[in-house]
């Protein structure tokens, strides 16, 4: 999260003189998912090597793909070998068997597994939505219920949304309409519309990451202060902040807040 965060940051730098600071919104997508994956994986351990193996069958995929297209081709192949290693090292450390990944192999070049070979599959991680519904603890489903709508705005700048198409557009000094809105209008829009949910969105997922660990770690003193310190300005400045403060923080920080 904290590559993220720092993207983040920097991708607002234009103070919204470029176009390119729309490009923030996806970013920020990808910290709330990464609050969605912790609570799952909070209240199932278990799930965490779904996650891993998850992980490392998409780039099996996309290798099995290339190295069967580009199989005329020397070059590729050479290129595919050299990263052939490194993939192997990521299937030890994902935890993924020979079986399962004989079976991605069999499944996406349309063949039988080998002989001997029980097919296992791995299973896809869920994504937000399914992950609110394999909850247990009430207040951690609501606060991710609440979530979930502000989740769907941000995933409108992947999906090439006419939101994302037309703040992009305001802020492109080549567009002609541009000129129908002052330079205050504008600065406005990038400042509630893309600065302002990209900052409190990015520092709220990573917040609260950081005050669910509190259930694993209830006597670090110095975590739950410093989830109290940053939880201070977001409850009180936002009003989400604020939402997601009572519907789950503030009973996760216990005393301390």
């Amino acid at each position: 999260m904290r590559h993220a965060h720092e993207a983040v940051r920097e991708l607002l730098r234009s103070d919204g003189k470029r176009a390119l600071a729309v490009s923030v919104m996806p970013l920020v997508r990808t910290q709330i998912e990464t609050l969605y994956a912790l609570c799952l994986i909070m209240e199932d351990p278990a799930v965490l090597a779904d996650y891993m193996k998850d992980g490392w069958k998409k780039l099996f995929v996309r290798h099995v793909a290339m190295r069967e297209e580009c199989r005329s081709l020397p070059r590729v192949v050479d290129g595919l070998s050299k990263q052939m290693k490194w993939i192997d090292q990521m299937q030890f450390a994902s935890g993924v068997t020979n079986a399962e990944r004989q079976t991605i192999e069999a499944e996406e070049l349309g063949l039988p597994v080998p002989p001997g070979v029980a097919p296992t599959r791995i299973a896809p991680f869920p994504t937000p939505k399914r992950v609110i519904s394999k909850l247990a603890n009430t207040d951690r489903k609501r606060m991710l219920m609440r979530l979930y709508p502000e989740y769907t705005f941000l995933c409108g700048f992947v999906h090439f949304s006419p939101a994302s198409v037309i703040l992009a557009s305001l802020l492109d000094p080549r567009q002609p309409f541009r000129t129908m809105f002052t330079s205050g209008q504008i600065e406005e829009m990038f400042q509630k519309e893309i600065a302002g949910p990209a900052l409190w969105f990015d520092v709220l997922s990573i917040v609260q990451c950081c005050s669910e660990l509190l259930e694993v770690y209830p006597g670090n003193v110095e975590l739950a202060r410093c989830c109290a310190e940053a939880w201070k300005p977001l409850s009180e400045n936002t009003f989400i902040g604020g939402i997601i403060w009572k519907l789950r923080a503030r009973e996760l920080l216990g005393v301390i807040a």
